[in-house]
């Protein structure tokens, strides 16, 4: 499901908290971004958030359906 926002006039872009919850981010967490032909990749540093995740999503496919999130954003960059 994709989400959005907009942006403030300083620049600061708000992550939805539904996102913010499932992907265990905490104030604090550093977040990277990276330009992707027409897009932007945001990252957040992956082992404060893996271990966020450890606990909640213990015994499910979370590798396979972060994989396939991944696919789908990408697919979706390149259709711009």
């Amino acid at each position: 499901m994709a989400h959005s926002t907009v942006m403030s006039s300083k620049g600061q872009l708000v992550i939805p908290i539904k996102l913010r919850e499932e992907l265990g981010l905490k104030p604090g967490v550093r977040v990277f971004f990276e330009k992707q032909g027409k897009g932007l990749r945001i990252e957040a540093d992956a082992q404060r958030t893996l271990d966020a995740l450890c606990g909640k999503y213990a015994g499910s496919r979370l590798e396979e359906m972060v994989a396939e999130e991944r696919r789908k954003w990408e697919s979706r960059l390149e259709a711009l």
